[in-house]
């Protein structure tokens, strides 16, 4: 045994003709006095060499037998391992032909939050990009806002689907696509949606998109809008409001309080507005849920006012209250409400799957740029839709979430109860904001915790007028279950050790 390095693995020259092409093996060095199974150390191998690019996308690794027999150890104890990574998603059995590292990786998924929030300039952007790069490391936390338990993701079942609409669709997939998105997908929305949300609509109301920012400048090009004013609430997400201006709109920021947006204020303080864009069940950054008195209050402003209303629902399927009130698609007999959702929340961000609800009046004349999703990623989500994959997986998550969403109340509570304050639980959605009870500057926070710890952005940049509530956007559901409370330990310590310091201010020179 050489110091510092381990025992040597079992291996003889018979064996080194079969493994040659998996020379990578001799760096698979397997620590017998260990308090780590071999079968984590064989897991925790591989998971690395996959995910830094050491072992590419489509390699084919060596069989159980091969491995074990390479290691001197069992079988069982590498089919268990191999297992494991299929789970994960790194690699990928092929039938009668191996054992393969998968094409798509987890971590291809989180590698879309890296421009999302860049654009939102971020400050923790930098660290994001570092922790999902080669440079990542074990020690390396999360408590990202906004992503679900992408470690739940059903390989299983979405490899399975691909690979029956390759091998039946294929003629559809290189064909041209229906501008409005796939039928078999729209209609397996509607089914959901009548469901799930008591919407009642028809595929030919939906239309589906890469994303909420392409759907909104359909939004834009279809709608009279003649001052271009625009009702945003405040606070808000900085990168919607980014995604307004860009469009040659003007956001007016309407004040929220306990029940949602303020209506009667929204009336005096731009009447003249023709749009409102909302977010009814889980607010951002607030996490508050509009009451139903706000909601028809709303609604009824749109009708008098002939103004439109999106309901940025993309967050609202994951509900932790028996309480329920209706989307204001489903209230709104007037037909002013175009409903946005998305499958990014529901399943993974990498998916960068949206869609829109039209009211009927506005079904036939509608502007449809065309879906920019991949036929054969709208073909494989319809028949995950259709099969029941969706509803038994948001049933799985929603114990999942409920589970993480707890832990991470009681470690907030008992790790960080000095410096964090949770003044209002939300109803819905896959974030918590918590305030600051130390009195540091909540951006010195995010930039504070560098590559050791992601985080939501500070709620100051959810402001555009002053007072500027100081605070953190934590997420909770993309973290796995042990270490959630050492995550929220070490965003205790950065707070605390941001009160005891004093800004630096420069030399006058």
């Amino acid at each position: 045994m050489v110091d510092g390095v381990g025992p040597m693995p079992f291996f003889s020259s018979r064996r080194a003709s079969r493994l040659r092409r998996t020379a990578f093996c001799d760096e698979l060095v397997l620590d017998r006095n260990s308090s780590r199974s071999l079968q984590d150390q064989i897991v925790d191998f591989f998971r690395k060499s996959i995910a830094s690019g050491r072992l590419r996308r489509g390699r084919r690794l060596p069989s159980s037998r091969e491995l074990a027999d390479y290691l001197g150890i069992s079988r069982t104890t590498v089919v268990q391992a191999y297992e494991r990574l299929t789970a994960e998603g790194y690699v990928t059995a092929r039938p009668r032909a191996g054992i393969y590292v998968a094409d798509a990786l987890p971590d291809d998924f989180l590698s879309h939050l890296r421009p999302k929030l860049a654009a939102a300039g971020h400050p923790s952007a930098r660290a994001s990009n570092r922790r999902h790069s080669s440079e990542r490391t074990e020690d390396a936390f999360s408590l990202v806002a906004g992503v679900p338990a992408i470690d739940h993701f059903p390989w299983k079942a979405w490899r399975k689907l691909s690979a029956a609409v390759l091998r039946e669709d294929a003629a559809r997939i290189v064909g041209w696509a229906d501008p409005r998105g796939e039928l078999p997908l729209r209609e397996a929305i509607a089914e959901y949606l009548g469901e799930a949300r008591g919407i009642v609509c028809t595929p030919d109301q939906i239309i589906v998109a890469s994303g909420s920012r392409p759907l909104v400048e359909a939004v834009v090009r279809s709608l009279p809008l003649p001052n271009r004013l625009v009702w945003f609430e405040e606070p808000g997400d900085p990168v919607s409001r980014a995604v307004l201006q860009a469009l040659g709109l003007t956001p007016v920021p309407i004040p929220v309080d306990g029940d949602g947006i303020d209506v009667g204020r929204g009336c005096a303080i731009a009447p003249a507005a023709k749009l409102a864009v909302v977010a009814p069940s889980h607010h951002y950054p607030l996490g508050v849920t509009m009451s139903l008195e706000r909601r028809r209050a709303l609604l009824e402003w749109a009708a008098k006012s002939k103004a439109w209303i999106i309901e940025n629902e993309i967050d609202g399927d994951f509900r932790f209250s028996r309480s329920f009130y209706p989307p204001l698609y489903s209230l709104d007999s007037f037909e002013r409400t175009l409903y946005l959702g998305s499958f990014n929340k529901m399943l993974a961000p990498g998916l960068r799957v949206g869609y829109m609800v039209l009211p009927p009046r506005l079904a036939q004349s509608f502007e449809c740029s065309g879906p920019s999703v991949s036929v054969h990623h709208q073909l494989v989500l319809a028949r995950f839709c259709e099969q029941g994959h969706l509803i038994s997986h948001l049933r799985r998550l929603r114990e999942v979430h409920a589970r993480r969403r707890a832990l991470l109340i009681e470690a907030l509570s008992e790790e960080a109860g000095d410096v964090l304050e949770l003044k209002r639980l939300p109803l819905a959605g896959l974030r918590l904001p918590v305030n600051l009870a130390a009195d540091v500057p909540d951006h010195r926070i995010t930039c504070a915790c560098g590559t050791r710890l992601t985080i939501g952005r500070p709620m100051s940049a959810c402001y555009v007028a002053e007072p500027r509530q100081s605070g953190l956007i934590l997420g909770f559901a993309a973290t796995p279950d042990e270490r959630i409370r050492t995550a929220v330990r070490q965003l205790a310590s950065v707070i605390r050790r941001q009160r005891t310091e004093r800004p630096r201010v420069a030399a006058a020179y």
